[in-house]
């Protein structure tokens, strides 16, 4: 269920002099390595005819898709068959893309992040399976659920450590803020689940990874990703904030923002320099190339994390990298998006394979699939690959059932989604269905194995709209999608039926936000809190920057002042705790790091 929205190593001498020794040996060999497999700048692909036909086709994409420029790099058996800049840079004065202009990567950070945090992993620096708290001390989280906060590294890199999506106030930034600053944010806001229950996608995460690789490197993150990660592996033209091309939305120039937090949002980089960084993880050098990290460390990124935890379902996450199993191989993959910028990971690492597609216009992913479609093709036809469909599908119960009356009543009412809220009424055998922010119409049939399917209808036809899967889980009763190959992916939750307390009711109006400093982007434009049609406390929150987006959350409130937006997984605000105070007489709410003062006209 999608919604669509538009980041103490402390040595002897004598120690220093030996890791200086292995560090010089290692980038020796690596630039061997990388000369030998077509990185050098006199040497040319062998792909023939192919290059062109590949070339020609992601020129007749970019126009298709309003594509300003874009670099693509396709290797395919650590052969460079493809290296180019496609489009222009700047459109305005017709400076072209070359193959080393730069991108910001967006989210592909993440995995810059986490290759630094297994790199340190790797020379024993840090245990991924200890606690967070071991390497980062003075971390701390509020929490509802009992027991300790004992996230470890793993977790953080897998997604699994219950932490919120991001910390929305100064996550955009027009000017830098230190790592350090994540700690004392954290300090006022609540974790949405226990370490390794359910997957949830969190660039706060990944900024508290590049925390404690400087805290354990005593190195700035930045500089140890420099030293450590983009010299080894000559990525030249990686660096954090020098970009090299303006961005476009549909052929207008757009401006982006200028700070993110660098470990989840703050590369800029090329198509071939991620080439490289794809190559640590070939299957190849796994087992003949340098050790630059082990091949055994190697070996879990690439391993499905967590498949046993209460709400894993069908999450496919490695140790940050989005995993694939397909025939006798996988599809390993990460995406970008930094507004308005896109960038694309794939590879395939036991064919020693990649595509990467940077683009400057923010149209849509659809390009970025549509050129690794076509150099997959060729991949699979050229290297004997029996296609990319999974092995087979999830053997899930089919046909229409019968819930009870009890099961009916249970599931009758109203779900905090990323869609928004939906809402179930019983009819007879079925529910009727009322979802989101247009309150769309549509009919849920019981289906065996906990699935509902609900159609629409538009135009008067009755149309499938999607297989709505349910399941209930420490009292819980959380809802998601189930997708045509059977694999289930966790959406939303119920929100709690309890009488809503009479502060809340007392604080529905009109609310801005109060605390915005000259480095924060403007984000939030104004929200309003009130019962709605459902008898659910919803707040409807409108955001302006990056681009205009309303979000309708159900909320659950748990006490005078404390209410959850209840679900999992979503883009933002999923699984996030909303605090409620009376200062001076004026009603106002806390909501990821926002302070939001009610308006004396409501």
């Amino acid at each position: 269920m999608k919604r669509t929205v538009k980041t103490n190593q402390i040595r002897t001498s004598e120690k220093n002099k030996t890791v200086s020794l292995k560090f010089l040996l290692c980038n020796v060999v690596l630039v061997l390595l990388l000369y030998a497999t077509g990185w050098s700048q006199e040497s040319h692909s062998k792909g023939g005819t192919y290059q062109k036909s590949l070339a020609d086709f992601v020129t007749k994409k970019m126009k298709k898709h309003h594509i300003v420029g874009a670099n693509v790099t396709y290797v395919r058996n650590n052969e460079v068959i493809l290296n180019q800049g496609f489009g222009y840079a700047d459109l305005e004065n017709q400076v072209p893309t070359n193959v080393n202009t730069t991108y910001p990567i967006g989210s592909v950070s993440k995995v810059v992040t986490s290759t630094a945090v297994l790199k340190l992993y790797s020379d024993g620096v840090i245990d991924i399976d200890r606690k967070y708290t071991d390497y980062v001390p003075d971390f701390a989280m509020k929490k509802h659920f009992d027991g300790p906060i004992d996230f470890t590294v793993r977790h953080l890199l897998a997604h699994y450590a219950g932490l919120p999506r991001v910390r929305g106030k100064g996550f955009l930034k027009h000017s830098d803020r230190p790592l350090d600053s994540l700690l004392a944010d954290s300090r006022d806001e609540y974790l949405i689940a226990p370490a390794g229950k359910v997957y949830q996608y969190s660039d706060w995460g990944v900024d508290l990874l590049s925390l404690l690789v400087q805290r354990v490197s005593q190195k700035p993150f930045e500089t140890y990703v420099e030293e450590e990660i983009f010299k080894p592996l000559q990525m030249k033209n990686s660096s954090y904030r020098a970009l090299t091309t303006k961005g476009y939305m549909r052929g207008v120039e757009t401006k982006t923002y200028e700070f993110s937090y660098p470990g989840s949002d703050g590369v800029y980089s090329t198509s071939a320099d991620l080439a490289k960084l794809c190559s640590v993880y070939y299957s190849q050098n796994q087992k003949s190339g340098p050790e630059f990290i082990k091949p055994e460390i190697i070996k879990e990124a690439l391993t499905h994390q967590f498949v046993d935890a209460p709400m894993a379902y069908d999450t496919q996450i490695g140790l940050m990298w989005e995993i694939r199993p397909l025939n006798g191989f996988s599809r390993v993959k990460k995406a970008g998006i930094h507004e308005p910028f896109y960038t694309y990971i794939f590879f395939v690492p036991e064919q020693n394979s990649a595509v990467i597609v940077c683009s400057n216009s923010n149209a849509s992913s659809s390009f970025h699939w549509d050129v690794w479609s076509k150099a997959f093709s060729n991949m699979s036809s050229t290297l004997g690959l029996k296609g990319g469909q999974s092995p087979s599908k999830k053997e899930r119960l089919t046909g229409k059932t019968t819930l009870s009356p009890s099961q009916m009543k249970e599931l009758e009412g109203n779900y905090s989604t990323d869609l928004g809220i939906l809402n179930l009424k019983a009819n007879g055998k079925k529910f009727d269905a009322t979802l989101g922010l247009d309150k769309q119409k549509g009919v849920a049939t019981p289906m065996a194995g906990n699935l509902l399917k609900l159609a629409v209808k538009m135009m008067g036809i009755k149309i499938h709209a999607m297989d709505i899967f349910w399941d209930k889980i420490d009292n819980e009763i959380v809802v998601g999608e189930q997708y045509k190959s059977g694999n289930r992916n966790i959406g939303g939750a119920k929100i709690m039926a309890d009488k809503i307390p009479d502060s809340w009711l007392k604080a529905a109006g009109n609310y801005s936000v109060i605390n915005y400093e000259t480095k924060d982007y403007k984000t939030i434009d104004k929200a309003e809190l009130f019962v709605n049609d459902f008898g659910v406390l919803e707040m409807r929150v409108s955001l302006t920057y990056p681009s205009k987006t309303t979000f309708q959350l159900g909320l659950s409130p748990i006490s005078e002042n404390l209410a959850i937006v209840p679900g999992y997984n979503f883009e933002f605000f999923g699984g996030e705790t909303i605090q409620l105070f009376n200062t001076n007489g004026t009603m106002e709410i806390k909501l990821s790091g926002y302070t939001l003062r009610k308006s004396n006209k409501s």
